[in-house]
C-alpha cells in the first residue's frame, strides 16, 4: 500500500528533505495532479531540489496508474531527490533525468502525454522563458503546468532577476488564464513578506503559485 501523504511529509521532515513549499502549495497541487489525471498517463516535476515533492508525486503517480519524470540539471538534487523517494514510495514507476527540460522534451519527453508538470527549477527570468517556451513546443502540450514562486522577490543585485511572474506575462501575455494556487502572501502569513539574511521575500498580495491549463492556449 502507497503511504499516505501526511506520511510521506512525516518521513521527508526526519530526513531533512521536506519540501519547501507550503501545505497548501503541495495539498493544491495532489489536487490538480488527480483533477486532471485522466488528459495524460504520466507527470513532471521540473527541479526537484531534495524530493519533498518528488516523494509525493511518485506516490500519486502510483494512486493513479502514472509515471513520474523527474528533470534538473543538478546531479546532486537528483541524488538526494530518488533518495527522498526510495524512503517513501519506491522509484518503480518514476524515471530521473539529468538535463534541462528542452532537452528532455526533445528526447524521453518526446510524444508523451502529460497531465501535469510541476516547474521549479531556474527562478531566473532567462530560466523561465526558456521552460515556457520548451513546455509550449512540446506536442502533445502538458495539460496542467504549475509555477511555484511566482511571488518570489529578492531584495539583492544578483537576485534581481529573479521574476517568474513576469517571464510567464511575458511569454503567455500580462492576463494569461490562470488559477491562483498555494498562499497568498499577506502579513502574518506562512510567506516570508520581508526581506532578511538572504534578500528573498514575497510580493504581499501575490500568490505563490499559479497554474496554467496548457493545452487549451492558443499561444503559437
Amino acid at each position: 500500500m502507497t503511504p499516505t501523504l501526511n506520511t510521506i511529509r512525516a518521513t521527508l521532515a526526519a530526513m531533512g528533505n521536506h519540501s519547501h513549499t507550503t501545505e497548501k502549495f503541495q495539498s493544491d497541487l495532489m489536487d490538480y495532479a488527480r483533477a486532471f489525471s485522466k488528459e495524460g498517463d504520466c507527470l513532471i516535476e521540473v527541479g526537484c531540489f531534495r524530493g519533498g515533492l518528488t516523494a509525493q508525486f511518485a506516490a500519486i503517480g502510483k494512486e493513479l496508474g502514472q509515471h513520474l519524470h523527474v528533470v534538473d540539471i543538478d546531479p546532486g538534487y537528483l541524488e538526494v531527490a530518488r533518495q527522498s523517494v526510495q524512503s517513501t514510495t519506491g522509484d518503480d514507476n518514476v524515471s530521473f533525468h539529468l538535463c534541462d527540460l528542452a532537452t528532455f522534451a526533445q528526447g524521453a519527453g518526446n510524444g508523451i502525454r502529460v497531465s501535469l508538470a510541476l516547474i521549479d527549477g531556474d527562478h531566473y527570468y532567462n530560466g523561465v522563458i526558456a521552460d515556457v517556451r520548451a513546455l509550449l513546443a512540446m506536442v502533445p502540450r502538458p495539460y496542467g503546468v504549475a509555477f511555484h514562486d511566482y511571488s518570489l522577490r529578492y531584495a539583492t543585485p544578483e537576485g534581481k532577476n529573479i521574476r517568474v511572474d513576469r517571464a510567464i506575462q511575458d511569454t503567455l501575455g500580462r492576463e494569461f488564464p490562470h488559477v491562483q494556487i498555494g498562499e497568498i502572501s499577506r502579513i502574518g502569513g506562512p510567506l516570508r513578506h520581508e526581506p532578511r539574511e538572504d534578500g528573498h521575500f514575497h510580493e504581499l498580495g501575490v500568490s505563490e503559485g499559479v497554474l496554467v491549463e496548457f493545452r487549451k492556449l492558443s499561444i503559437e
